[in-house]
Parts: structure tokens; C-alpha cells; sequence
């Protein structure tokens, strides 16, 4: 019963709200859609720059992962494909930006995880510590609301001179991750965001409350140029916004 009702869960629109697709304004970035999650993927470096799914209890509830954690060659990435012999031996560690403990115990599922077009590269320790305790708190936040919209993604340098690539100067390393949950509380849209430098955490870093990676919205998206969250849900928002226009006239 468990099996059915998660499929039905993936056969209904992910996005049963009307919550639309982030808007990238910028060229070189095309949609993968997959079946549980979709992602913008970013041709000038070689990673997705967003992701996005829709989170519900029942998905959190499965058996773990049945899938072996090898990564596939995502053959509609336009130009460089990374593959599993790039990625091996590098200090640099792989992440999934949809993650397969999202994906219950549906085997089907679990393998699009392993796409290598849903993986960025990060430091380790940053993996561990608090790129996890954030998946955590959305998982809660989940469990506590019912259907969340996760999204997670890459901020890069805006001067061109000063980005970094790996894999032979085809794959460029963020200098800071986000991650953004969206959520109704009694029917009223709620999101909290968070910006993560892309290095070794401070011991304080490992250890703090995740709110002090806390970030707003619409700088988030003037470091990024993608425009989250359509009108009707962005108009609740006001006060932040007002408040970055604020900060950018002083």
C-alpha cells in the first residue's frame, strides 16, 4: 500500500500548488525534468545551478536506498559529460542535489539521483555538518507541514577572472551554496533560505544553530539572477524584499 501511494504521489503534478519553476535570466541554462525533481542545468559550468522538489512525510518514510551509489552519465547534458572515472579519487566531494533518501524506496527513482547532471562538488566536512543539518530541518519542517518545495543550488563568482574549475577546466566550483525551503502555513506561503561558503567550516560553523547561515530571498536572487517564486506567492514577501531595496540604495 506504502508503494502505491508513493506513486501516486510522483504520477500527481509535483508542484500541486502552482508553484512554477525558477526563472533563470541569464542564457546557457536549460530544464531537466525527471520524475521526482527538476533542474536547471547551467552549460558555462557544467552543473546545475538550481534544483527543485516537492517534499511530503510519506516520502521519508521508506526502507533506504536499494540503488547502488554509482553515478550515471546523463546523456541529455550538452557538452561536457562528467562520468564516474572523473570523479573518482577527487578531494572534492560529489552531492546530489535531489537526494535519494527523498526518493522513499523507489528503486526507479533512486537511480535518477544518480544522474550525473544532480551532482555538484563540495568539501567534505561542509557535506557532513551543515548541508546536512539544513536537509534535516527541511525534513522536519516537512513532517510538521506536509508538502514542502525544496531548492537548492550554486552562486558563482560574478567576476569571470575569479572562478575556479576542476576536471581539467570544464567544471566550475561554487563559492557558496543555497538552500531554500517553501512551505503553507495555514495557507500562508513561509520560506527560510540559506547561504553556505563553499570551504572547510570553522569548528563554530560545524557546531552553530543553522539560522546563522540565514539569507534573504531577493539577494539570493540578485547573486544568482534566477527568479524563484511567481507573483502570487512572491507578493507575501514584501517586507524582505523592501528591506534588500533598502540595503542596495544605502
Amino acid at each position: 500500500m506504502r508503494k502505491f501511494i508513493f506513486l501516486l504521489l510522483l504520477t500527481t503534478p509535483i508542484f500541486a500548488q502552482n508553484i512554477g519553476a525558477p526563472i533563470y535570466e541569464g542564457k546557457n541554462l536549460y530544464t531537466i525534468e525527471n520524475t521526482a525533481y527538476k533542474l536547471g542545468f547551467a552549460e558555462n559550468y557544467g552543473i546545475p545551478i538550481w534544483e527543485m522538489h516537492a517534499l511530503q512525510p510519506q516520502m521519508l518514510s521508506g526502507e533506504g536506498s536499494t540503488v547502488k551509489p554509482e553515478w550515471k552519465v546523463d546523456s541529455r547534458v550538452k557538452g561536457f559529460r562528467i562520468a564516474q572515472k572523473d570523479i573518482e579519487g577527487q578531494k572534492l566531494e560529489p552531492v546530489q542535489l535531489f537526494p535519494k533518501t527523498h526518493a522513499m524506496h523507489d528503486a526507479s527513482v533512486q537511480e535518477t539521483s544518480f544522474y550525473t547532471s544532480n551532482l555538484v562538488f563540495m568539501n567534505k566536512p561542509l557535506k557532513d555538518t551543515i548541508w546536512e543539518k539544513i536537509t534535516y530541518s527541511f525534513e522536519l519542517l516537512a513532517k510538521k507541514y506536509g508538502t514542502v518545495y525544496l531548492y537548492s543550488g550554486a552562486i558563482f563568482e560574478k567576476d569571470a577572472l575569479k572562478l575556479k574549475y576542476a576536471f581539467n577546466n570544464r567544471i566550475a566550483i561554487p563559492t557558496y551554496f543555497y538552500r531554500m525551503i517553501l512551505y503553507f502555513d495555514n495557507g500562508k506561503p513561509v520560506y527560510k533560505c540559506h547561504r553556505i561558503a563553499n570551504r572547510i567550516p570553522t569548528d563554530y560553523e560545524r557546531n552553530c544553530d543553522i539560522e546563522e547561515f540565514a539569507y534573504n530571498l531577493y539577494q539570493l536572487e540578485a547573486d544568482t539572477n534566477i527568479d524563484f517564486f511567481d507573483r502570487d506567492v512572491d507578493s507575501n514577501f514584501r517586507q524582505d524584499k523592501m528591506k534588500y531595496l533598502e540595503k542596495r540604495v544605502k
